[in-house]
């Protein structure tokens, strides 16, 4: 695992397993007031964006908006469940 400080950022290279060796989680960020949950049409893009250009930013980017993603369906799934309306 490499870990570099840049000023105002740090940035992080490696696998996950290592990164939650060392305390670090991905997870889902929750949605504020009036925010839209994130859309296949958002995912997609970001997805696109870090396969064409293939920069750390934009794949930092698109696995955000994954988790994102991912957590608000099983949130939609449970709602549905429940009879009620996300």
């Amino acid at each position: 695992m490499q870990i570099k400080y840049h000023g105002q950022h740090i940035t992080i290279t490696g696998d996950e397993d290592i990164l939650q060796r060392a305390g670090i989680e991905l997870n889902p960020s929750p949605l504020r007031k009036g925010e839209l949950p994130t859309t296949y049409k958002e995912l997609r893009y970001f997805y696109e964006r870090a396969y064409r250009t293939k920069t750390k930013n934009d794949a930092i980017l698109y696995v955000i908006a994954l988790e994102n993603y991912v957590s608000q369906n099983d949130h939609r799934d449970e709602n549905k469940r429940k009879g009620q309306v996300y």
